[in-house]
């Protein structure tokens, strides 16, 4: 016998994700959406703030999502710290870099900064001290005389792939308690937000932080 509390429960939550979310998701979107509800409802947290918080209009997702996001990012560095022991690597970039550029024949120095989205000195100082030490080099020139193209060396790919276990390793912490739906669901959010930001970011127009509230409009 079918439970009538239950499927009034049911009907007033698909109300609100309909009103609140998506008014043409999908059956999958919906469950996917109370899934997650459930899970964040679930989800233990760790107090960092006091009790006295800044007096101005607030958005607490978007607050608690910029310090995540923050926070992960020092989690993630002081492994890969770890990780690079013994190696040449230095900073998170060296192995981005060396990893685009791997599945490359050649690129050009700017392609590849862009392919990573750092500034254009950060990324020239990385490309100087990979070359530095032996781990790409100049490729063959292109038809514009004026461009640099370059290419991953040998000793770069050797020091790839003696760090791609330990990245491997730096992975599976990062994902921590995280059960295998929520890992794979976490890839596809970040992957979309990288899409996503990775053009904003390509927008050379844009001098004022407010304008990418606009462009995402």
């Amino acid at each position: 016998m079918i439970r009538k509390d239950l499927l009034i429960e049911i009907a007033e939550e698909l109300e609100d994700y309909c009103t609140n979310e998506s008014a043409d998701g999908t059956l999958t979107d919906f469950l996917k959406y109370m899934y997650l509800k459930n899970s964040i409802g679930m989800t233990q947290t760790r107090k960092v703030g006091g009790e006295h918080a800044i007096v101005t209009e607030r958005d607490v997702p978007a607050e608690d999502l910029g310090k995540l996001l923050l926070m992960m990012n020092r989690y993630a560095k002081h492994y890969i710290k770890l990780a690079f022991e013994g190696t040449h690597l230095q900073t998170p970039e060296d192995f981005t870099f060396l990893m685009v550029l791997f599945s490359y024949e050649k690129l050009l120095q700017t392609e590849l900064i862009r392919k990573n989205a750092v500034e254009k000195a950060s990324g020239t100082e990385v490309i100087r001290r990979l070359m530095r030490l032996g781990l790409i080099e100049e490729a063959p020139k292109v038809s514009d005389k004026r461009a640099k193209p370059i290419c991953i060396s040998n000793a770069g790919r050797a020091e790839l792939f003696k760090v791609l276990p330990k990245m491997k390793i730096v992975g599976n912490i990062l994902i921590g308690n995280l059960s295998n739906e929520e890992r794979d669901l976490l890839i596809i959010i970040l992957a979309k937000l990288d899409h996503h930001h990775h053009a904003l970011i390509d927008m050379k127009d844009v001098t004022e932080l407010e304008q990418y509230l606009k462009k995402d409009s």
